[in-house]
């Protein structure tokens, strides 16, 4: 039915050092598990470089709802040709026209969230900051 409708959105930053993560050839979760607590959609993913990175290739990194082993609802790409320049954001939309309403990336607030790195590229160099934007459900207006 009719009304305006209103959104919060909760953004979730992690930065992903080369140390232990980036130079890594092998799987490596960033976060394992973590309760958000609230119901909501996965909206974007984005990449900052921070730190320039200086190998050929590219790492992929995947948003699961749930466990290591929970289902992929967003992928980004971090390609040395993009995290090789200062500031350059790498953009991922998922959710919102990405994923259909109902689809994958729509979080219980007693789902969990892993986020990890398949094996792949190691990076000699680089650091990013992750962002995952999160929207709350909808809310009818009063």
């Amino acid at each position: 039915m009719g009304g305006p409708r209103s959104y919060s959105r909760a953004v979730l930053s992690l930065t992903i050092p080369s140390v232990g993560y980036l130079a890594s050839t092998s799987a490596v979760n960033l976060m394992l598990s973590k309760t958000l607590g609230f119901a909501c959609e996965l909206e974007r993913i984005d990449a900052v470089t921070r730190v320039v990175a200086t190998t050929a290739g590219s790492r992929v990194v995947n948003v699961r709802r749930g466990t290591a082993t929970g289902t992929i609802v967003g992928t980004i790409t971090l390609a040395i040709a993009t995290q090789g320049v200062l500031g350059v954001v790498n953009a991922g939309i998922v959710g919102i026209g990405g994923v259909a309403i109902g689809g994958p990336a729509l979080f219980n607030d007693t789902d969990t969230l892993t986020i990890e790195f398949p094996t792949g590229t190691a990076f000699t160099a680089g650091g990013v900051e992750l962002l995952l934007t999160f929207r709350d459900k909808n809310q009818a207006g009063v």
